[in-house]
């Protein structure tokens, strides 16, 4: 099949009663697994669509990702915990778990690309770095804001986060220096009469070449309420320092472009939120506007399987209600949805 995502189309929907904030291809390639608004992580096997949850968590599951030897998986929670699984299991338990790994809310973890580290960020302000088995190996300290986003560059010796307030840090691995700041400010509002900051980085990808970096998130913001503003992403040319581009969905959209993902042609995937609605945009990085974008529901994370032809795309659903938890009685939440789509991004066979 010939990579053409202009043709792609939704060949499975899986679904979740609570809603999902991201989902991820094992390394494998076998299973589709996503969490958000719930204590679990819910594995989906790709060809027989079978359903299996990993619990232990005591909260909300922030993040989780792979190991390269494609046997272990990393997930964090809103307690601030670590755990470690064996994901391939009939059941899976957790290996071990650190449940103060963070003293608040752990968004992002991100697995070095030789799978030697594993760095954890969120609340606190702190990036914290791990050794595989789950030893401490320092505490990177530097940011003003939530962090936001992760991303171990593919050399292996470098790792970027972003922040709330549009700093993108550089840091050294394993010493832990700090080698420079990125300045991704358009990405962060912050008016006099707003209680909080509102925007940050959202997210990150890299190119094949290791030097394009994509940022996104969402810029002009109206309002401390709801938060509405314009999304955007953001191109830095990494030798530089310097911004390259700025992209935007075509779509209409008022929220944060939450995820990015450059595919094997070079084509930038990214997806985002919005009040009444948003999109699935694919760019190339020379071109202000998507070449490509599919309107849908509030999108949280896209993935790319190892097969380079796939994307699951975590999204909202709603079931109803008006809003997260009402209609409910005082002791019982309850959630809206969680979908996730696997779009195969290639023309459709004729026979199917």
């Amino acid at each position: 099949m010939k990579l053409d995502v202009t043709k792609a189309w939704i060949d499975k929907k899986f679904q979740h009663e609570r809603q999902l904030s991201t989902c991820r291809f094992s390394p494998c390639g076998t299973y589709v697994i996503a969490a958000g608004c719930d204590t679990d992580l819910q594995r989906w096997n790709l060809a027989t669509d079978e359903r299996v949850s990993l619990s232990g968590h005591p909260g909300w599951v922030g993040d989780f990702a792979f190991h390269p030897d494609e046997q272990r998986l990393y997930s964090v929670d809103y307690h601030g915990g670590l755990f470690c699984w064996d994901y391939r299991q009939d059941s899976p338990q957790p290996l071990w778990k650190i449940q103060d790994a963070h003293s608040s809310w752990v968004r992002k973890v991100a697995v070095s690309t030789d799978g030697k580290y594993v760095a954890t960020g969120g609340n606190d302000k702190v990036v914290r770095l791990w050794t595989a088995d789950g030893k401490p190996a320092g505490h990177l300290r530097g940011h003003n804001g939530y962090v936001f986003s992760l991303l171990f560059h593919p050399s292996g010796d470098i790792l970027l986060s972003g922040d709330q307030v549009g700093s993108v840090r550089q840091w050294e691995i394993p010493s832990g220096n700090q080698v420079r700041e990125l300045d991704l400010t358009v990405l962060h509002t912050r008016l006099d009469n707003f209680l909080a900051h509102v925007g940050g980085v959202r997210s990150m990808a890299i190119d094949a070449t290791g030097n394009l970096l994509a940022c996104g998130g969402m810029t002009n913001a109206k309002s401390n309420s709801f938060c509405p503003g314009d999304p955007l992403v953001v191109l830095m040319d990494l030798a530089s320092g310097k911004e390259q581009a700025q992209l935007k969905p075509s779509q209409k959209a008022d929220g944060p472009i939450n995820s990015l993902r450059f595919l094997p042609d070079g084509i930038l995937a990214g997806v985002g939120e919005g009040a009444s609605g948003a999109s699935l945009a694919f760019w190339k990085t020379d071109e202000a506007a998507p070449m490509h974008s599919v309107k849908m529901t509030s999108g949280y994370q896209i993935d790319l399987h190892p097969d380079g032809l796939r994307l699951a795309v975590s999204r909202f659903q709603t079931n109803g209600r008006g809003g997260n938890g009402r209609h409910s009685t005082a002791e019982t939440y309850i959630s809206n949805d969680g979908v996730v789509d696997i779009y195969q991004l290639h023309e459709k066979p004729a026979d199917g």
